[in-house]
């Protein structure tokens, strides 16, 4: 016995002793661990791009073009009805605007756009044996094609491929020239070795009409650059379009005089490669 304390005591105190301590270890390390817990900065979720939004843009490329001009009364000069199909590369440019909402990786739009080209994707074919001095051609322009219809795409982030379709329109404007000089002419024998009518397209007995049709494609976007209240595109298509046959000359005793057979029906297709560059707003879901 030491001090009136027994071994027996001296245990319990040292016990007691040692829980206190463990218990004061313990909660220092849990309000240590929790401090450390509430300092930790959070990661900034990851967030993919929203291809929602309002967009606007430029197009520039290439288009080859069949044209063909149906002859239905050529029998009248003893010629059986004849379609005369003339073939035209030129370079294109264009304007889109389009709209367009993303749901997970599928993207769903509308877009119209409207194009024309340096040389109004002017296809001649002869239509005439040869004369001393030069050929006669048909020749057919085609103007202010405009396409629209919706757009379906698939995402990978900024990388977008989608495919496309819908109504297509255009003039195509018939008409006849020399093919070495490309003035336009009024048909007949050997109109290009005497010009008598000169450049005037009224009396070339040709004939412009607006003609509906289709047309189907596919392409892809990629955001090459994320401004604050917009992003620039990148992107390239190809689009083929197909146009209606019509009626481009009605013959009539006082528009055709007497050349009744001049009447036609023409109708054009093509195809468009081209490069892309469009403006997007910031779209209305998570990604911006």
């Amino acid at each position: 016995m030491l001090l009136g304390i027994d071994s027996s005591g001296v245990d319990t105190m040292r016990r007691a002793w040692l829980s206190a301590l463990l218990l004061t270890s313990f909660t220092s390390g849990s309000v240590l661990a929790a401090d450390l817990v509430r300092k930790a900065p959070l990661l900034p979720a990851v967030v993919a791009y929203d291809w929602s939004g309002v967009y606007i843009g430029g197009t520039l490329g290439g288009v080859w073009t069949e044209a063909n001009r149906f002859m239905p009364d050529l029998p009248l000069v003893h010629v059986p009805p004849t379609t005369f199909t003339a073939h035209s590369t030129d370079g294109v440019y264009g304007a889109v605007l389009g709209a367009q909402w993303q749901m997970g990786r599928w993207v769903l739009g509308v877009e119209g756009s409207y194009n024309a080209s340096f040389k109004d994707m002017q296809a001649n074919v002869s239509v005439s044996p040869p004369e001393p001095f030069s050929k006669l051609s048909a020749t057919t322009l085609i103007t202010d094609l405009v396409t629209i219809g919706p757009r379906i795409g698939y995402t990978w982030d900024r990388l977008m491929v989608y495919g496309t379709g819908g109504y297509a329109g255009a003039h195509l404007d018939g008409r006849y020239t020399c093919t070495n000089g490309g003035q336009f002419v009024f048909p007949g024998r050997a109109p290009c070795s005497f010009p008598l009518f000169g450049t005037q397209a009224d009396l070339n007995l040709g004939g412009r009409s607006w003609n509906n049709g289709w047309f189907a494609g596919l392409g892809f976007d990629y955001v090459a650059y994320r401004g604050a209240l917009a992003d620039v595109l990148l992107g390239a298509e190809y689009q083929h379009f197909d146009l209606e046959r019509t009626v481009g000359l009605r013959c009539n005793p006082i528009v055709c005089l007497f050349q009744p057979h001049q009447s036609f029906l023409h109708d054009a297709n093509g195809d468009i490669a081209r490069v892309r560059l469009t403006i997007r707003t910031h779209g209305w879901g998570s990604g911006g």
